[in-house]
């Protein structure tokens, strides 16, 4: 887990500890006591700076989401990206907590993973309002959808992890399944996608957008009898 210098305090060492610890035995397995372990601090001093279990998990949750948040910004701008995609094939142990973390939050069925995956798609949003006005993303009708179907397909590497190396045939690290190796091999396809497009014209959104258009008459129709 990536922190600043400046936050190596004893709650940013907890918070990171429970990071690294919640996302390979997950939520209801870590307990306090092996976070404090893992820390090198007491039960009581992660009890004192967080309050209970969930007050710990919930830290983790804004901090993960803070840094996602950090990295979709810059992806907003080219240069960024250029190098936060050197700083990930250069350094990508320091994002293994991270990945472990997200890929476990979502696959809990709970209040706390559905109000993390709402968080992700609101900053998915931001992100496409923020390259609007840059001018690196193009306008679209209905940003929140669009933010769904982005976020959805950025988090599904993160969950497929293991299923995109096996196929690809490249080395999988454990227990995330992501690696400098398939960040190599997935990152030019998917900007070609996003930058050019799938489709080589309109012809599957006019027809897409003709049957929902069609549909959404006739259901109104059906209301007015």
């Amino acid at each position: 887990m990536r922190s600043n210098a400046e936050d190596l305090t004893t709650r940013a060492r907890i918070r990171d500890a429970a990071i690294g610890l919640f996302g390979r035995e997950g939520f209801a397995r870590a307990t306090v006591r092996a976070v404090a372990a893992a820390a090198g601090v007491s039960p009581g001093l992660v009890i004192h700076h967080f309050g209970s279990k969930d007050g710990l998990r919930d830290a983790c949750d804004q901090h993960v989401l803070a840094q996602t948040a950090t990295q979709g910004r810059e992806k907003t701008h080219p240069e960024s990206t250029r190098q936060l995609i050197q700083d990930y094939l250069n350094h990508p142990d320091q994002y293994s907590d991270e990945i472990a973390y997200i890929r476990r939050v979502l696959s809990d069925e709970s209040e706390a993973g559905d109000a993390f995956f709402d968080a992700v798609v609101r900053q998915t949003q931001d992100i496409i309002h923020a390259g609007i006005e840059a001018g690196t993303i193009r306008k679209f009708d209905d940003a929140r959808s669009t933010a769904v179907v982005i976020a959805s397909n950025s988090l599904s590497i993160l969950m497929l992890g293991r299923h995109l190396s096996r196929t690809l045939g490249t080395v999988a690290p454990e227990p995330q399944g992501i690696g400098p190796e398939l960040l190599r091999q997935l990152t030019l396809p998917a900007l070609e996608i996003y930058t050019h497009g799938f489709y080589t014209d309109s012809r599957f959104l006019d027809a897409a957008r003709d049957v929902l258009q069609q549909s959404t008459s006739n259901t109104g129709r059906e209301h007015a009898l």
